[in-house]
């Protein structure tokens, strides 16, 4: 039995008078500009239901279905710690706090270093 070697190509181009087309390569081009900016694998799938007209009329009823699949970026994630209370937060609840103050609220005195060409050597 002989078929068209453009069957394919040509049914999905009057798929939906073309709109089924021009979706495919719509969404086919985002799905590679994503790949490309998250380095992963994205996909695209084209289902086309055929169903025949009741009696022998020989027209058939095609219906298409286009799923795209993305790839994303992954998520961030959060660390976070459990309290013996069963409560979440982000300090470890088992580690004490350091008494860490602003040094720019203090007033100092500013310093400088004086360079005595007698003292100063260099080391090669």
């Amino acid at each position: 039995m002989a078929h068209r070697q453009d069957l394919f190509l040509h049914t999905v181009s009057q798929l939906r008078g073309g709109r089924t087309q021009e979706e495919l390569s719509k969404q086919l081009n985002e799905i590679v500009n994503a790949c490309r900016d998250t380095g992963k694998v994205g996909e695209i799938t084209l289902k086309i239901k055929v169903k025949p007209d009741r009696g022998d009329t020989g027209q058939y009823f095609l219906e298409d279905k286009v799923v795209q699949k993305l790839p994303e970026f992954e998520r961030g994630k959060t660390l976070m710690f459990g309290t013996p209370d069963g409560n979440l937060q982000r300090t470890d609840p088992n580690q004490h706090e350091l008494p860490l103050r602003s040094v720019f609220d203090e007033e100092q005195e500013t310093k400088s270093l004086e360079q005595d060409a007698e003292t100063v050597k260099k080391i090669s």
